[in-house]
């Protein structure tokens, strides 16, 4: 029975999904007014990624925040978690991907799916700066979804010395799971084709306008799809020999998650309209994984009223009280 109940009026998958993602103005007055502290932290390949800290005193707990590709800290779902978590006496740390949330002066490499040891050592560091007060919760939305995925398995097969400390519970919300799969539905999809597409494009301009002597993107309007700028891309700035070698690097199959020894949520709907929902019911049952597939929710939507108040805090609590 399906425990995430939308407002009729905005059970769509596409209002789900853009309720998500609209930034209103009290999303942005809070993210603005929210006390909070800059981190940077290094990998050990000398990455930098940046973070913005919340701390509370006394709290029950820290939860770290990963978004979404093409996505930041800023974006209004994880503004909101964020304002959720602090109210109930939880620090909060937000941490942008490589290239994300204004941070492509930091590196002059250009992010991909498939860059998990940094992002994985960059939690790590956060976590450290945390200390021992209390336990961690992981939480990804999307392509973040996947990145804490991997960071789940990662962790489960470290020694004790390279694990997250602390780590009780990962969360993992629309996930792509094969992101192969995920692109070409995106593309089958005209306005999130254009979205994602043009919001890449922005990325990549960015880039090459810091770092003209490594990058000339003169040629993006040719590229009329997700796919199509993407075996661009890993022909001629990533180490895979091909599209699908850069795909694999970050595809999660059956293997993969019988690898998972953290417990471990995972949450999709049936009408997401850029991840493909059966895969998820092929996911090998194991005591450390709940998989729930809801019937609506959109892409990291699962948005219950006006508020937009995410049913995903109700699963988040359920594992943190």
């Amino acid at each position: 029975m399906s425990l995430f109940k939308p407002l009729p009026i905005f059970s769509g998958p596409l209002v789900q999904s853009f309720m998500a993602s609209f930034k209103s103005k009290s999303d942005k007055r809070y993210a603005h007014s929210i006390a909070g502290e800059w981190r940077s932290v290094k990998s050990k390949d000398g990455t930098t990624l940046l973070a913005r800290i919340h701390e509370v005193s006394e709290p029950k707990g820290l939860v770290i925040l990963v978004h979404g590709w093409e996505g930041s800290i800023h974006s209004s779902y994880i503004v909101r978690t964020t304002k959720h978590f602090l109210k109930k006496g939880f620090s909060v740390y937000r941490f942008n991907l490589r290239d994300h949330g204004d941070t492509h002066h930091l590196n002059e490499g250009i992010f991909n799916g498939s860059l998990l040891p940094e992002t994985y050592e960059a939690v790590r560091e956060l976590v450290k700066i945390f200390g021992k007060q209390g336990p961690v919760y992981l939480a990804g939305f999307s392509l973040g979804g996947n990145f804490v995925l991997r960071m789940a398995a990662r962790h489960s097969l470290s020694k004790i010395g390279d694990q997250i400390p602390g780590l009780k519970h990962c969360f993992a919300f629309s996930p792509a799971l094969d992101p192969k799969s995920a692109t070409i539905k995106m593309d089958e999809h005209p306005f999130l084709r254009k979205y994602f597409l043009n919001s890449w494009k922005s990325s990549l301009v960015k880039k090459a306008n810091l770092f003209p002597h490594l990058y000339s993107f003169h040629d993006l309007d040719d590229y009329q799809s997700v796919m199509h700028l993407t075996e661009k891309m890993v022909k001629e700035f990533s180490q895979f020999l091909s599209v699908d070698e850069y795909f694999n690097s970050y595809t999660l199959n059956d293997l993969f998650f019988k690898s998972v020894r953290i417990p471990t949520t995972i949450l999709t709907s049936m009408d997401d309209p850029v991840i493909p929902w059966k895969e998820f019911a092929d996911i090998p049952p194991s005591s450390y994984l709940e998989v729930v597939i809801e019937s609506k929710g959109g892409h990291c939507g699962f948005i219950e009223d006006l508020n937009r108040s995410s049913y995903y805090w109700k699963l988040m609590e359920k594992k943190m009280g």
